[in-house]
């Protein structure tokens, strides 16, 4: 191993932060990073940055819609100092949003780069465990430089990696055949991931000791990476933050991808889709007419992820295998369906998201959509029993008609469909498989800083608000995540920012969220292990103690899920297997 080599000389200044070159020799070749001073906690600390460092080819021309192709050893030093290029977005209304909203200043087709934190105290053979960040979108839009992980770095001593994919029909196109595969996002992610084993050891990364996690489709992608075993060996933990790939809108259906084609203008049976597509400029490619993700391809997802967590098949063997083999935290956070409330907002015309819902507006739009868009039921009769059921299962009978009530139902509706029961189905099925060790929580920190606009009655974590404590925002001064500044945190949830990066970082370090950093300074708790006997999650509120210990997560509500609905399917459908098309779409909130 080579040894970080810090330039004696100042090398610039940039928005008043003293930044000092410093270099790694890695096999693929010389890399420049820099130093940079930073405020965490009312303290100033050091970290080493290395920026854009590319693991794949550009994804240009013959290479587009492709699997990536690893990136060539570099011609000289690779200048890592400057902030990476997104990878372009699905629509034109994504790009605009991660450009003025976001402040991403450049998406490209040649994207495939990654990002290295390095804490600065560093000295041979004292290596760090390795943390790689997945960002989400939906799958149709992000960017790695938007997350800003440096805190996290600092305050868990672990290297944190953030990564770029391609996105929409640039990084999930497939044909019907097959000239496209497919899965090119997750592929890019699996060799990204492949890259930092291979080369992480010169930054002073342990390679055997990596974490993948991610938020959202991030927090399915990981899961995902979790379920491919050519990934046995390149990391031994996974931490997915609402999202899992049993998610009903994890898994999209590659015949819904075909409308794309003839609004292109190539015909998808023609020998000449490749040339007619890979021919178009990167903008004219951009569509958000149709809605692009995983599909399950043989290749990367051998079948259903619900069939491979749950089944007993010798096709889906290794994957299952694999699974099983890591240690897992999955979770969700209280309010993750708030975004719906958005969705309502314009569906029944309120000019603004202060607006009640009454029953029959429950009963007859809510719950429809809801049955639609999560349940994709194979006839009438199904769709009709599933409402019934599902009216009767989110009313509160004691007072029907209550507008505060009905509004929380709304949000549980979703909430429950979308996240909650993905996250304890993905936690179940890996606990009874009894190889890797499991961890459930549910982010429930009623903090006013929220990355999507909420009614003022919602009191709660909406989708994407644990990344700000994630990436220890609260400790942090003059910092901006997604666009979103001037942050305003209580004492309270300034120590659950410790909390997180403390049980985030103990995970990577020990596959146990407990140690080595004592948590209970932070918790006054511990956090145990899911099985299926106990069944006990961490509820990481503001107030944290024993109390938040609790075992059964809404075990009624995902009995409504797990059990109930499967089994109407079943008596109205028999043969019907797990849909995989397009469902609730997390992207509508502004951190996905």
């Amino acid at each position: 191993m080579l040894s970080l080599q810090t330039a004696v000389i100042l090398a610039y200044v940039s928005c008043c932060v003293t930044q000092t070159p410093v270099y790694v020799n890695t096999k693929v070749g010389n890399i420049m990073g820099f130093q940079e001073h930073i405020s965490l906690d009312g303290e100033q600390k050091t970290i080493s940055k290395f920026l854009s460092i590319p693991f794949a080819e550009s994804t240009e021309g013959q290479n587009r819609f492709r699997k990536p192709v690893p990136k060539a050893p570099f011609k000289g030093t690779f200048d890592a100092s400057k902030e990476p290029a997104a990878c372009l977005q699905q629509s034109q209304q994504d790009t605009a949003l991660y450009k003025n909203v976001y402040g991403v200043s450049e998406f490209s087709e040649d994207c495939l780069t990654l990002n290295i934190y390095v804490p600065h105290e560093l000295r041979v053979n004292d290596l760090r465990p390795v943390m790689i960040w997945v960002y989400g979108g939906g799958f149709i839009q992000g960017a790695s430089s938007v997350y800003k992980p440096e805190a996290l770095a600092i305050f868990g001593n672990v290297i944190v990696v953030t990564i770029n994919y391609r996105l929409g029909m640039f990084g999930f196109l497939r044909d019907p055949n097959g000239v496209f595969p497919g899965n090119q996002g997750l592929w890019d992610q699996h060799l990204a991931i492949k890259w930092i084993h291979n080369h992480i050891d010169s930054f002073y990364g342990y390679k055997n000791e990596i974490t993948i996690f991610g938020q959202s489709a991030g927090g399915v992608s990981v899961i995902f990476q979790a379920l491919y075993p050519g990934n046995a060996g390149l990391f031994k933990r996974v931490i997915s933050e609402s999202g899992s790939a049993i998610a009903p809108w994890s898994v999209k259906k590659a015949s819904s991808f075909e409308r794309y084609f003839y609004d292109q203008g190539c015909d998808p049976s023609s020998k000449t889709l490749a040339t007619c597509l890979q021919s178009k400029t990167p903008i004219s490619l951009q569509s958000n007419a149709t809605n692009f993700g995983p599909i399950i391809d043989g290749d990367f997802v051998v079948a259903s992820p619900t069939d491979i967590v749950n089944g007993n098949s010798t096709n889906t063997a290794r994957a299952r295998d694999f699974f099983a083999s890591l240690d897992i935290i999955v979770g969700a956070n209280d309010k993750d369906g708030a975004g719906s409330y958005l969705t309502y907002q314009y569906v029944l015309n309120h000019s603004n998201l202060e607006f009640n819902i009454s029953k029959d507006e429950f009963r007859n739009t809510v719950v429809p959509i809801n049955v639609d868009s999560n349940l994709s039921p194979a006839d009438n009769d199904t769709r009709k029993a599933l409402e019934k059921m599902l009216t009767f299962a989110y009313t509160d009978w004691n007072d029907p008609d209550n507008y505060v009530s009905i509004r929380q139902n709304v949000v549980d509706i979703t909430t429950d469909a979308a996240f909650f029961s993905p996250a304890s189905r993905t936690v179940a099925a890996h606990a009874r498989l009894n190889v890797g060790k499991t961890f459930l929580y549910e982010f429930a920190v009623h903090t006013k800083t929220h990355f999507s606009p909420l009614p003022s009655w919602m009191k709660g974590s909406n989708h994407g608000d644990e990344v700000q404590f994630v990436f220890g925002f609260p400790l942090r001064s003059n910092i901006s995540l997604v666009g979103i500044s001037n942050f305003s945190y209580s004492s309270e949830q300034i120590q659950v920012a410790r909390a997180t990066m403390a049980m985030w970082s103990n995970f990577a370090k020990s596959g146990n969220p407990n140690v080595p950093m004592d948590i209970t300074k932070f918790t006054n708790t511990t956090w145990p292990a899911y099985d299926m006997t106990s069944q006990r999650y961490f509820r990481i509120t503001d107030q944290m103690s024993p109390a938040s210990i609790i075992s059964g997560f809404y075990r009624k509500r995902m009995a409504i899920w797990s059990d109930i609905i499967p089994e109407i399917e079943k008596r109205h459908c028999p043969d019907k297997r797990q849909p995989d098309v397009f469902h609730y779409d997390p992207s509508t909130e502004l951190v996905g």
